[in-house]
């Protein structure tokens, strides 16, 4: 059950975040072969003054935090790394320079579903 959050600055149009949006859940797809129907992404808009940028990168930079269950390799992790920044960067077009991701893993017993709690990691 990976969460996503994709912090961007406001004022793209829907068509660019809807790519945004699609690149992210190919890369999860092909690299971890996550079910969709156990993927969640949202694109969070912020305006300039609060979202100030690091030298070097462009207006159209993105800050990607995921939260996945504890248990994929460090390889399968490289993988969707690389999935995503080659994704991103085929649609909507967003160079790697302007690409930041976060991956945490809290602990299966802090996940819960449906109304119940995971009672052990991935398979």
């Amino acid at each position: 059950m990976p969460l996503v959050k994709i912090e961007i600055r406001i004022g793209k149009p829907v068509e660019y975040r809807r790519s945004i949006i699609e690149s992210v859940r190919r890369a999860f797809v092909d690299a971890l072969q996550t079910p969709e129907a156990a993927l969640w992404i949202r694109v969070c808009e912020r305006k300039e003054e609060n979202f100030p940028l690091p030298p070097g990168r462009s207006g159209d930079a993105l800050l990607i935090e995921v939260s996945l269950m504890p248990g994929r390799t460090a390889e399968k992790k490289e993988a969707l790394f690389r999935a995503i920044v080659g994704y991103l960067g085929r649609s909507p077009g967003i160079r790697p320079e302007d690409l930041c991701i976060v991956l945490s893993e809290p602990p299966v017993e802090n996940w819960a579903e449906h109304g119940e709690r995971f009672a052990a990691p991935p398979g």
